[in-house]
């Protein structure tokens, strides 16, 4: 018996540090006043198969089937694409809306290590405004939140995909290959040079153009942006990567930074800056995100702008456990209550009550088990606190407290017992 191709159990141990993860987030998000929004996992196939949303490429690797009735519904391989048809249900909401989102999203996939077909995503994104502070502000988030985990040493990748757009024109793209060209680009880094000029040769795009293309997108260091403008007419996506960087500064946030010509996200719908957040030497890009003005008014027949970013929640902890950045628990429980006989163990249901009604996670055992195999099933749970009850200490209305990292026990009063923890 196994589960499905793709997917996976979290037993207490991982469900925990996955919960304690998305709490350091929420307040994060929470502080930079971002709401909680929650959507179903089902969309029907006709939203997520909009023009111009995720693109073909994702709508290869996206779960569909035709339900009871006949609808053809599919499981969502996102978070922004639900957003826009949110946006576009409610006209009413007030703008800029400003949402996290953190939930469960599904793609077919190949599957490998850190890599399955379902995983959860956490999504900030602010709808309605269409300067670029609204953009920092959302790199700005980004950035706190990887502090408030632990991280340290990470890179804000940036590009644009109006720059992008424009030198692959340059480099004699036409136009209706532009998105496909980004999606070959945004693979450089899985199958390199020479792989991004054989897939743009074989979709048509002329050798000379693929050479071209690929001498911008080399293009590195300090001067990348005076080198783009000398290439292209259209200097708005350059601006709007200056603003961003400028607002950055006012806030105070000053990660490192690279203008990346070769960063293109590969889904469709970005229209301006497009960004990544690296964590270190050889882990990869962990969030992801852009500007998508257009997307909103593929469903509401209105454009209204918006940027966002997602998290790979899954692939941040696993980087944190390598790091060793998160400590792995068995269990949440702070308290575990023993009997030292049956006699007393109605005594043990009252005290471990006691703690629970004091906000304190407590637990008994439910087997009658003798004294060390009770004291055996703690230490398995990796709980730092046991309260052995027995006849002679309750004569004092006492009971002993024993830290098990040390093995040290001491003598407490029952009524002052809730202001050991």
């Amino acid at each position: 018996m196994n589960t499905v191709k793709g997917t996976r159990d979290f037993l207490p141990a991982e469900a925990l540090i996955k919960q304690n993860i998305i709490e350091r987030m929420k307040k994060v998000f929470e502080t930079y006043g971002f709401q909680p929004l929650e959507t179903p996992a089902l969309e029907s196939w006709e939203v997520l198969s909009t023009k111009g949303a995720g693109g073909e490429e994702i709508l290869k690797e996206t779960y569909n089937f035709e339900d009871l009735g006949g609808r053809r519904i599919a499981l969502r391989y996102d978070l922004t694409v639900p957003l826009a048809r949110v946006i576009a249900m409610n006209p009413n909401l007030s703008l800029p809306f400003k949402r996290y989102q953190i939930q469960n999203v599904w793609r077919y996939g190949d599957v490998a290590k850190d890599r399955f077909r379902e995983f959860l995503q956490a999504d900030i994104d602010t709808v309605g405004s269409n300067t670029m502070v609204a953009d920092a502000e959302i790199i700005a988030c980004v950035i706190s939140t990887l502090t408030e985990l632990g991280f340290e040493k990470f890179k804000v990748r940036l590009n644009n995909r109006k720059i992008l757009s424009a030198l692959v024109k340059y480099a004699g793209v036409p136009e209706e290959k532009v998105i496909e060209t980004f999606r070959i680009i945004d693979k450089l880094i899985k199958i390199g040079e020479r792989g991004v000029e054989k897939e743009l040769i074989g979709k048509g795009i002329s050798k000379e153009a693929s050479k071209k293309i690929l001498e911008f997108i080399k293009i590195k260091g300090d001067l990348v942006l005076e080198k783009a403008e000398k290439l292209i007419e259209d200097k708005e996506g350059i601006e709007e990567l200056k603003q961003i960087i400028s607002y950055l500064k006012s806030m105070k946030v000053e990660p490192k930074f690279e203008i990346d010509l070769s960063l293109a996200r590969g889904l469709d719908y970005y229209t301006g800056p497009i960004f990544e957040v690296f964590a270190e030497e050889g882990i990869g890009s962990i969030v992801g995100g852009g500007r998508y003005d257009k997307m909103i008014g593929l469903f509401s027949g209105k454009d209204v702008p918006a940027t966002g970013i997602s998290f790979g929640i899954e692939r941040i902890i696993e980087v944190m456990k390598e790091r060793k950045m998160i400590e792995v628990k068995k269990s949440n429980v702070k308290v575990f209550v023993v009997a030292v006989n049956d006699k007393v163990r109605d005594k043990v249901l009252e005290i471990v009550q006691i703690l629970r009604n004091n906000s304190i996670p407590a637990d008994f055992d439910l087997r009658s088990r003798s004294l060390s195999k009770q004291l055996d099933y703690a230490n398995s749970l990796g709980i730092p606190n046991v309260i052995i009850v027995g006849e002679k200490e309750l004569e004092s209305n006492s009971v002993k407290l024993k830290k098990m990292d040390t093995g040290k026990e001491i003598s407490l009063k029952i009524d002052d017992m809730v202001k050991s923890f």
